[in-house]
């Protein structure tokens, strides 16, 4: 069996029509889960670029690997899926992006368009100064609107494009082709067509409590990272714009999934051929006052993930608890391999075909340790609860079951049953790791980060194209970036 693997980036499940969107049209994406079976509850390794993209493709958690956010970047180190399936023999080639050191010994034996981690986001090296707001993303926001051409998406259709043409060749031997696709952050310039569909449909008054939620009731933490991704600074239309905008950017994402897929249709291969669709992490639109992809909420930590194919059950939605970690082994055991004992996940394929019950723990770890928080963030979801250890501040805990909005932190609740529950899943967590010591882990390294951009000039190049002076002690927003 081949696998193609599309991977899409920023992609919040809620803007898909087979997880219940009423309004966003992805039939291709749907096709996907109506042939196939669709994952409730998958949960990303880190709401952000480079450390769940290392992460995953690593096969270790992201402390672990040392990439604590988009400042650092996978260099070779540990192994990763392309050592392992160059060395079994299984052709493993990629287009688009990685999110890699430029230069990494990634071992993957055939890459295409590969974007690596050039930009780097220094915000996460000053994070013992007063967190400011991010006014270079404000800007982008207020770009939101509809454009003359699909040319913000060129970048997508071209990937597609490749993908079509790799699909057209011959094969010798086992395959796995991994999709990458990138344009889904903001400012979103749909064509014209497509925002005035969604301009029509798309009202304040329509949106729920989780757009309304008052500042004072989130958790200091999200109060912080809220006022760093400028939520606090947007005006209720702005809001409106940038979901207009982002529902239209989905679509564009479902027409470049298509033209994959249907390249694979027309080569004879996906009757031979597992299709996984997913999304390295969600993001938010407003949900909670937050407008992007580093808080602990489900939109930003819960992306999509399905998968169709051969003894694939058709048409099924699984409510088992999984992790961007599964995939993985899932791949392996696809093309027939077995899966190194260096790495951690677990293989769905049994799962997905229906021979026996979701095997494993029952449960997901995701972290956070970039800019935004005063501290680090890990998040433990089993059964109905997610728990989010927030270092250096009291936690959060949800019960997404009654309460899929989370509008409620039971941590605040003053009941013996809530606090046997944080008491249980923090057990769970100290037996990964100990968050204290991952915390200072991570700003130790960040702070050297910050030493090693300061002496070779990279530092300052930063700032400047964010918007920040020449500063090496502090950021310090330039008037030209205020709004």
């Amino acid at each position: 069996m081949n696998v193609l693997y599309i991977l899409s980036d920023r992609h919040n499940k809620a803007f898909a029509g087979c997880y219940g969107s009423p309004i966003t049209r992805t039939p291709h994406i749907d096709g996907v889960a109506e042939r196939g079976v669709r994952f409730e509850h998958a949960y990303c390794l880190s709401p952000i670029c480079s450390p769940t993209r290392t992460a995953m493709m690593t096969g270790r958690y992201v402390h672990e690997t040392g990439v604590w956010d988009n400042v650092f970047a996978y260099g070779g180190v540990p192994r990763g899926w392309g050592h392992y399936f160059a060395e079994q023999g299984v052709r493993l080639a990629t287009v688009g992006k990685l999110d890699f050191q430029p230069g990494a010994e990634h071992g993957i034996e055939e890459t295409h368009l590969a974007t690596h981690r050039d930009k780097l986001d220094i915000h996460s090296l000053f994070r013992e100064q007063e967190i400011l707001p991010r006014y270079d993303l404000l800007h982008k926001h207020r770009a939101t609107g509809p454009a003359d051409s699909p040319d913000a998406y060129a970048g997508d259709r071209e990937v597609a494009e490749t993908a079509v043409r790799w699909l057209k060749k011959g094969f010798d031997r086992p395959w796995i082709l991994m999709v990458n696709f990138n344009d889904h952050h903001r400012p979103w310039n749909p064509p014209r067509e497509l925002w005035d569909h969604y301009d029509s449909l798309v009202r304040l008054e329509g949106l729920d409590e989780r757009f309304t939620e008052d500042r004072s009731r989130l958790h200091p933490y999200h109060r912080v990272y809220g006022r760093h991704h400028v939520g606090e600074l947007l005006t209720p239309e702005e809001t409106r714009r940038a979901l207009v905008g982002y529902h239209a950017s989905c679509e564009m994402l479902d027409r470049h999934v298509g033209q994959v897929l249907q390249a694979l249709e027309e080569a004879g291969l996906r009757e031979e051929t597992l299709v996984v669709y997913a999304s390295d992490h969600g993001g938010s639109c407003g949900e909670h006052r937050n407008f992007d992809h580093g808080a602990m909420y489900e939109e930003s930590i819960r992306p999509p993930l399905m998968f169709s194919g051969p003894g694939v059950r058709a048409g099924e939605a699984e409510s088992a608890v999984v992790s961007m970690l599964d995939v993985f082994p899932t791949l392996c055991e696809a093309v027939g391999l077995d899966l190194p004992v260096e790495m951690r996940g677990r293989s769905l394929l049994r799962l997905i075909r229906g021979e026996r019950d979701a095997p494993g723990p029952g449960f997901a770890l995701c972290e956070y340790h970039g800019a935004g928080y005063p501290g680090s963030l890990f998040a433990i979801r089993s059964g109905p609860h997610k728990y989010i250890e927030c270092v250096g501040e009291r936690p959060m805990l949800f019960d997404l079951e009654e309460d899929p909005h989370e509008m409620r932190d039971l941590a605040q609740v003053e009941d013996a049953r809530a606090q046997a529950t944080i008491a249980r899943m923090r057990r769970m967590l100290y037996r990964i790791c100990c968050p204290e010591a991952v915390d200072a882990r991570a700003k130790a390294d960040q702070r050297a980060r910050r030493r090693e951009m300061l002496a070779d000039g990279r530092l300052f190049e930063e700032m400047w194209k964010r918007g920040y002076e020449k500063n090496p002690e502090r950021l310090v927003p330039r008037k030209a970036f205020l709004p």
